[in-house]
C-alpha cells in the first residue's frame, strides 16, 4: 500500500514538474475576489494546525490581526518531527513558497520569514533554489519580500532565540504540513478535498510512527482511517510482545492503551471524546517489556533539553524530576521520592508559561499515575521491573 496519498516522493522538486502537477501558482490563478470563497471552504471543511493549538486554519484568518506584519512558516521542529521537516523541503518546496505566499495575501502581509534548523543544509538549498525561481518568473520580490533563516542567522536579525515561548506566542505561525495542506487544498479545491477522508473531516495527516513496531516510518493517511489498518501497514508490533502503551501528539497526551487506540480512527472528534489531540501527529508505541520509568527519564529529559530555561518551573523543575527517576532506577529512593517527582510535576504544570511544556508534563505526570505500580516496585525492591531496555532510542 501506497505511503503517501496527497504528497509524493520526488515528483515536486522542480518548477516545471510543479506546474505540471498544479498549474499556476495560487497568487496567479486565484483572483483577490475569490479569496472570500477559499475562506468559506475552509469553514466548511477546517484544516487544523500540526501543533500543540490544534487551531483552526478559518479561525486563525478570520480573526487576523492588523497589525502584524510577518507570517512565519515554521521548519524548525522538535526532535522526532525533524525529518517530517525535510520530507517537505525536500519533496515540495514550491507548494511550501506558493502556499505561504498566497496565505500572505489572504491575509495582507507583506514579509514572510522561513525558519528552518542550522543542520537542514540540504534542504536549505532546495528551497534557496525554488524562491530564486518563483522570484524570476513572478516577480514577486517587490510585492512581498521572503526570507529564509536558521536560527543563527534568525538571532542575528531579530535579536530573538527560536525558543517554544517564541513559537507560541506568535499570531501567525505555521508548521510546513498545515501550510502544504493548505496549499493542496486551495488547487485542487472543495470538491476535490472532501474525496480525502469518509468522516466530518477531510484531508490527510502525516503520521511518524516510532518505537516498538515493525516498519517505524513517515506515513501519510487519509482522515477517518482506522487505527487497525494504520497499525496493519506499519507492520503491527513484535510479535514477543504485548503493547504496553501509546504516546500520541508527540508525548502532547497521556498514555493510552492499545485497546482504546484500536477502537478509534484518525479524527478530530475521536481524539476530542479522549480529551487528546491528533496535534503534530506523532505516536510512538512502547512494548510491554520496557521499563516504563526509563522511559518517563527519557521523556523528562527531552523537555529538560527543549525548554528555554527562563523560568523557574521549567529551569529547576526537570533537573528535579530528573534527579528523583535516577534515583528510583539505581534503587536508592523511598516513598517520599515518588511523592515528591509527581508534586513536582505538578508545579511545572501549573507554573510554565508554555502549552508545550505544560502538555509535556501532564503526559509524565499520567504515565507514572498509569503505571504507578511499576514505580513502587522499583522502590520496594530497590530494581525496576522491567529492568533492560532492548531499543534506547524512543524519542
Amino acid at each position: 500500500m501506497k505511503r503517501y496519498v496527497l504528497y509524493n516522493e520526488n515528483i515536486i522538486n522542480n518548477i516545471q514538474t510543479f506546474k505540471d502537477y498544479f498549474g499556476d501558482f495560487l497568487y496567479s490563478k486565484i483572483r483577490i475576489e475569490n479569496y472570500n470563497n477559499i475562506i468559506s471552504d475552509l469553514k466548511e471543511y477546517p484544516i487544523f494546525t500540526r501543533d500543540a493549538y490544534q487551531k483552526s486554519l478559518y479561525d486563525i484568518i478570520i480573526s487576523k490581526k492588523e497589525n502584524e506584519e510577518t507570517l512565519i512558516i515554521n521548519g524548525y521542529s522538535i526532535d522526532y518531527l525533524v525529518f517530517k521537516d525535510k520530507f517537505l523541503l525536500k519533496n515540495n518546496p514550491y507548494l511550501i513558497l506558493d502556499s505561504a505566499i498566497f496565505l500572505s495575501k489572504i491575509l495582507n502581509i507583506k514579509n514572510i520569514d522561513i525558519i528552518l534548523r542550522s543542520y537542514y543544509n540540504e534542504e536549505k538549498n532546495i528551497l534557496i533554489k525554488a524562491l530564486a525561481e518563483i522570484e524570476d518568473i513572478y516577480y514577486i520580490n517587490n510585492e512581498i519580500k521572503i526570507n529564509i533563516y536558521d536560527e543563527n542567522s534568525y538571532y542575528d536579525n531579530y535579536k530573538e532565540k527560536i525558543t517554544i515561548p517564541f513559537l507560541e506566542n506568535k499570531n501567525y505561525i505555521f508548521d510546513l504540513e498545515t501550510i502544504t495542506q493548505f496549499g493542496y487544498f486551495a488547487h485542487i479545491g472543495k470538491d476535490n478535498f472532501k474525496k480525502y477522508g469518509e468522516g466530518n473531516f477531510k484531508g490527510s495527516i502525516l503520521l511518524s510512527l516510532s518505537g516498538d513496531i515493525n516498519i517505524p516510518n513517515l506515513y501519510e493517511f487519509e482522515l477517518s482511517n482506522s487505527f487497525n489498518d494504520i497499525i496493519r501497514i506499519a507492520g503491527n508490533a513484535p510479535k514477543d510482545y504485548d503493547i504496553k502503551c501509546v504516546f500520541t501528539n508527540g508525548f502532547l497526551n497521556p498514555p493510552m492503551d492499545i485497546e482504546s487506540l484500536l477502537n478509534i480512527s484518525l479524527d478530530y472528534n475521536d481524539f476530542n471524546n479522549l480529551n487528546t489531540k491528533i496535534g503534530n501527529g506523532g505516536i510512538c508505541f512502547i512494548s510491554e517489556n520496557r521499563c516504563i520509568i526509563r522511559v518517563s527519564l527519557k521523556i523528562v529529559q527531552f523537555a529538560k533539553n527543549i525548554s528555554c530555561k527562563k523560568c523557574m518551573p521549567c529551569g529547576f523543575g526537570f533537573n528535579l524530576c530528573e534527579y528523583y527517576l535516577n534515583k528510583i532506577i539505581l534503587g536508592k529512593s523511598d516513598n517520599s521520592d515518588l511523592i515528591d517527582l509527581k508534586n513536582t510535576l505538578n508545579m511545572i504544570i501549573k507554573g510554565s508559561s508554555c502549552l508545550y511544556i505544560r502538555n509535556l508534563t501532564n503526559c509524565i505526570l499520567q504515565t507514572i499515575e498509569k503505571f504507578n505500580y511499576e514505580f513502587l516496585y522499583a522502590i520496594e525492591k530497590k530494581i525496576t521491573l522491567y529492568s533492560f531496555i532492548n531499543k534506547t532510542d524512543i524519542i
